[in-house]
């Protein structure tokens, strides 16, 4: 795989290439000592160059392919601590034998990249040789294991990859329908088995859908799924690419999500390969083709989704912190191809709103996990965390705001998906909003204003799962919204615990209803994400139910010595065998 840019002896065989030689490079790859020095020399005192730069006729021109395998390796990015050395080693090193033989790829972004008039940072790569041998016996051993899952799905196959770009890509554009199609018809062998066992293997969950495969008997996914993980872990073991960072995008969007600890690894790796290819840096004023560009930038707003919202879901921190990062949200007309429909176009609108959606999670995210609050900041107040979501709905196009704010006309590929991601962070910001109300004012759940609001963001989610529809339930979704069900449930069952009278059986009652629905919808359209709430909610909801409704001693006890603050933790005292495994408030 051939994942950052390096020479390509043959660019026939590293399609679809993507040329680095449109303009005057600012990408030095192993040329001759007097243009290297020239350039790097104009490049430094931000002159321009008074000669034009061609590739050398014996070089063949430097190639991005993201897919394919590469013979050359897999590049690593230097760390900008000793980056500027190699700058001097260059200028000695391309003039001996040795430094020929060397494999640095350097960046010279534009002088305005660097902001506030500092210096321009260069960015240099590094490129880690193939393995020989047992490089090559393990990627044999990846491809013959996605040869046994398109075995189980063939004669097939064509019709799964088909319905992975209706389904998914189009609400979640990991790849470039027409360059993966062009490839995958001139020279699959070389495409990475990882990411076409997972391509495979995530649109099992969809089987039913496709009018030419519903009647078909779906495979049997588990076994597949475990061939998938087996040539990820083959490619983990040769050399990680930027496919390999595909692939395990791929998987952590997998229904049903069950290993929280697993992806929460997996997504470790994902943000660890991305960092070392570069993917954190704007590549807008880099001198790489415009299909590299935007392919960089479209795949690192995925991984930053896949970490904001697994840290939503499994309580745990970010992995990417935003000062580590400088790249720019896609712009909608860079991720559909010329001719899209309009359902393809609707449903990019919807991928950019979430990626902006997303940065305002981070942004709670950061409040949630802070271990120190400093009250003098303006989005430490309930106030500024309410202006952080009011700047993104106000972003959004007429089309989207009833679509998003009011949950009117949601029938678009990924329209719930998005208006359920919004609900989660409304939600989040309530509770968010709840807790520094009560620290501040050092008042009880029922005594603050903000725990009304959060209940109400609740039931928002309670109306939404109980108007959903089997298109809805069949459409796509992220996995992560799964954890917005349970908190929402989980929040009204606090809420009946926490008061008294109308209040608690109204917060009763929702809880019921969303328990319902979700069963409802289970049954009826094989809907996961209904199952971690069912699990975890429903025992305890007809614990909570019996106890409110018996006047026991033990229920008047219940009613008149329970703290009116409690908290979500309090009940593990209640009710000891209440799953503790699953994140259900991060707020506290």
């Amino acid at each position: 795989m051939l994942n950052l840019p390096l020479e390509s002896p043959d660019v026939s065989q590293c399609l679809p290439s993507l040329s680095m030689w449109n303009e005057a490079p600012f990408c030095v790859v192993n040329k001759p000592i007097s243009t290297v020095q020239d350039r790097i020399a104009d490049q430094e005192h931000g002159e321009a160059s008074s000669h034009s730069i061609a590739p050398p006729h014996d070089l063949g021109p430097a190639v991005v392919d993201p897919i394919v395998d590469s013979v050359e390796g897999s590049s690593h990015v230097v760390s900008p601590a000793i980056a500027d050395d190699d700058n001097v080693f260059q200028m000695y090193l391309f003039s001996t034998p040795y430094g020929q033989r060397g494999r640095t790829v350097r960046f010279y972004p534009n002088a305005g990249d660097a902001g506030g008039g500092g210096p321009v940072r260069v960015i240099v790569f590094n490129t880690a040789p193939r393995r020989g041998r047992r490089e090559k016996e393990g990627r044999a051993l990846a491809a013959s294991k996605c040869a046994m899952i398109e075995r189980h799905i063939a004669p097939y196959e064509e019709e799964v990859i088909n319905l992975f770009f209706d389904k998914i890509n189009k609400c979640f554009p990991i790849f470039d329908e027409i360059l993966f199609r062009r490839l995958l018809l001139t020279q699959k062998d070389k495409i990475s088995p990882s990411l076409l066992a997972f391509l495979y293997g995530i649109t099992l969950i969809y089987w039913n859908t496709s009018p030419s495969l519903k009647n078909v008997p779906r495979p049997d996914p588990w076994p597949l799924w475990r061939l998938a993980e087996d040539t990820l872990n083959e490619e983990f073991k040769c050399t990680p690419g930027i496919s390999t960072i595909m692939s395990i995008l791929i998987n952590l969007s997998t229904r049903p999500s069950l290993l929280n600890l697993g992806n929460s690894a997996l997504m470790g790796m994902a943000v660890s390969l991305a960092n070392a290819f570069g993917l954190n840096r704007d590549p807008s004023g880099w001198n790489l083709s415009l299909t590299e560009k935007k392919f960089r930038i479209r795949i690192w707003r995925i991984v930053l989704i896949c970490d904001r919202w697994c840290s939503l879901a499994y309580g745990t921190p970010p992995l990417i912190n935003r000062v580590h990062h400088d790249v720019p949200i896609p712009a909608v007309e860079d991720l559909y191809n010329p001719g899209a429909s309009a359902d393809q176009i609707s449903a990019t609108r919807r991928f950019v709103a979430l990626a902006t959606l997303t940065d305002v999670l981070g942004d709670c995210l950061e409040l949630v996990y802070r271990l120190e609050m400093d009250p003098s900041k303006r989005d430490a107040t309930p106030h500024g965390l309410e202006s952080l979501l009011t700047h993104w709905e106000d972003s959004l196009t007429d089309n989207l705001r009833r679509e998003v704010l009011r949950g009117k006309h949601l029938v678009g590929p990924g329209a719930a998906n998005l208006r359920l991601a919004y609900l989660s962070v409304k939600l989040l910001i309530r509770r968010r909003q709840l807790d520094l109300d009560k620290t501040s004012r050092q008042i009880g759940d029922v005594d603050s204003l903000c725990f009304l609001q959060a209940r109400r963001a609740a039931e928002e989610v309670v109306d939404f799962v109980r108007e959903l529809e089997e298109s809805h339930c069949r459409d796509f979704w992220i996995p992560f919204n799964a954890h917005t069900l349970t908190s929402a449930t989980t929040f009204l069952l606090r809420s009946a615990l926490s008061s008294r009278g109308p209040v608690r059986n109204t917060s009763l009652q929702l809880a019921r209803r969303m328990i319902e629905a979700l069963d409802s919808h289970r049954r009826n359209y094989a809907w996961d994400l209904a199952d971690n709430c069912l699990a975890n909610c429903t025992d305890l909801m007809d614990k909570i139910e019996a106890a409110c409704a018996e006047p026991t001693c033990s229920t008047a006890a219940l009613q008149e010595s329970m703290p009116m603050d409690m908290d979500i933790e309090a009940l593990e005292d209640w009710f000891p065998d209440f799953p503790n495994s699953y994140p259900l408030d991060p707020t506290g």
